[in-house]
C-alpha cells in the first residue's frame, strides 16, 4: 500500500551503489514512497544514468573514428548491456572498446586525432604486460582500449580468449541511432562471467547482466558451452552462472551449466558453501567477501587451489614480509629490542 513502505536508509543506498544497482533500488521505492529520502535516492540514480548517458555517446563517437580509421573493434560492457535492461538504465562511468592488438598503435592515433589524450602518460605496449591503456576523451569520459580482455598477463596465461576470434563474430548493436559493433550474446556472456571473476565477483550488477543476457532467451547455450571450453573458461563462466542461480533464480539450463562445471565440481562446490554462508546480496562493507575464492578460478580444481594458494602468498603473506612498517614487522622488531 503507497506510503507503507519505509524510505531507504543511507546504508542501503550506498550499498546499492557499490552493487551498481541503484536504478533497480529507485523503481522498487519510487513505487510507493515519495518522501525527501526518496527524492534524494531519484537524484542520485538519474545522475548515474547522466553518467552513462556521457559514456553511451563517447562509445558512438569513438567506434565511428576507430570505423573511419578502418579499425575492426567492439564495445564491450557498459552500453553493450544496456539493452538488456528496462529503459536501458544500467549504470557505467567509462568505456570499454576492444581492438586486434597489431591494431593498438593505430587505433591509439586515431583517438589521438580526435583530441583523445592517454592517462597519466601511459604508452603502447606496456611494460607491465597489462592488455589495456586508459585514454581520456575530451568529453571527460575514460576509454579503456583493449589488445586482451584478459588484461592481466597471469591470469591471460590460464585462458585462450583471443580478440581475433571475438571481433570476427561480433554483431551491430544500434546505439543512440548509430549502428555500433558487439560481442555476440554468447560471447558476451562468457565475457561478462570473466569479467566478474577477475573482479572477484561480489557485486550484484554482475549477476544482473547475466541474468539479463539469460532472460534475453536468446543465448544459444551449446555455443555458449563449446566457446568457453575452447578458452579454458567453462569452469568460469559455470560458477558465475551457478551464484547468478542461487542470488537471482537465473534459470540456467541443468544440462549446460552441469557441463561447465564438470571440471571442477569440488570447487564450485566450495564457492557455493560459501555464498550460502554469506550472500552477494551482503557483501559490501564485509571484511572477507570472497573476493579472492572467486578470482582463484582456473580450469579445474587443482588449478584453482594453485591459484588461490599464489593469491594468498602474493595479496596476505608477501607484505607481511616485505612492508617495513607493517604491524607485524614492528611487534617483531620490539620483540628483538627487549630480548636484546
Amino acid at each position: 500500500m503507497p506510503g507503507a513502505v519505509s524510505p531507504p536508509s543511507s546504508a542501503l543506498v550506498a550499498a546499492a551503489e557499490y552493487h551498481g544497482v541503484i536504478a533497480e533500488l529507485r523503481r522498487a521505492y519510487g513505487l510507493y514512497t515519495d518522501d525527501g529520502r526518496t527524492r534524494e535516492l531519484r537524484a542520485t540514480a538519474l545522475a548515474a544514468r547522466g553518467i552513462a548517458l556521457r559514456a553511451t555517446c563517447a562509445a558512438v563517437d569513438v567506434s565511428t573514428w576507430l570505423r573511419d580509421a578502418g579499425i575492426a573493434h567492439a564495445v564491450v560492457k557498459g552500453p553493450a548491456l544496456a539493452r538488456f535492461y528496462p529503459e536501458s538504465d544500467r549504470t557505467f562511468v567509462d568505456l570499454d572498446v576492444l581492438v586486434h592488438a597489431e591494431h593498438m598503435s593505430a587505433a591509439i592515433a586515431a583517438l589521438v586525432g580526435h583530441g583523445c589524450t592517454l592517462v597519466d602518460g601511459m604508452s603502447w605496449p606496456r611494460a607491465d604486460g597489462v592488455g589495456e591503456i586508459s585514454v581520456a576523451l575530451q568529453s571527460g569520459v575514460t576509454l579503456d582500449l583493449h589488445a586482451d580482455l584478459i588484461h592481466r598477463p597471469d591470469v591471460r596465461r590460464c585462458f585462450w580468449f583471443p580478440a581475433r576470434k571475438l571481433l570476427g563474430r561480433t554483431s551491430q548493436m544500434e546505439i543512440l541511432g548509430r549502428q555500433v559493433p558487439v560481442l555476440d550474446r554468447e560471447d558476451t556472456l562468457i565475457h561478462v562471467a570473466l569479467h566478474a571473476v577477475i573482479s572477484g565477483g561480489d557485486r550484484l550488477i554482475w549477476l544482473a547482466d547475466l541474468d539479463r543476457l539469460v532472460a534475453s532467451g536468446e543465448v544459444r547455450w551449446e555455443i555458449v558451452v563449446e566457446r568457453a571450453q575452447e578458452a579454458g573458461l567453462a569452469l568460469v563462466v559455470g560458477v558465475m552462472l551457478c551464484r547468478a542461480s542461487i542470488t537471482l533464480g537465473t534459470e540456467v539450463p541443468d544440462e549446460a551449466l552441469a557441463t561447465l562445471l564438470r571440471g571442477g565440481r569440488v570447487w564450485s562446490q566450495l564457492l557455493i558453501g560459501f555464498d550460502r554462508m554469506r550472500p552477494v546480496s551482503r557483501s559490501y562493507g564485509r571484511l572477507f567477501r570472497g573476493q579472492i575464492l572467486v578470482r582463484a578460478t582456473r580450469q579445474g580444481t587443482l588449478s584453482s587451489l594453485v591459484a588461490l594458494t599464489r593469491l594468498v602468498v602474493s595479496g596476505v603473506i608477501r607484505p607481511l614480509l616485505t612492508e617495513a612498517d607493517h604491524p607485524w614487522r614492528r611487534a617483531l622488531a620490539r620483540h628483538d629490542v627487549h630480548r636484546r
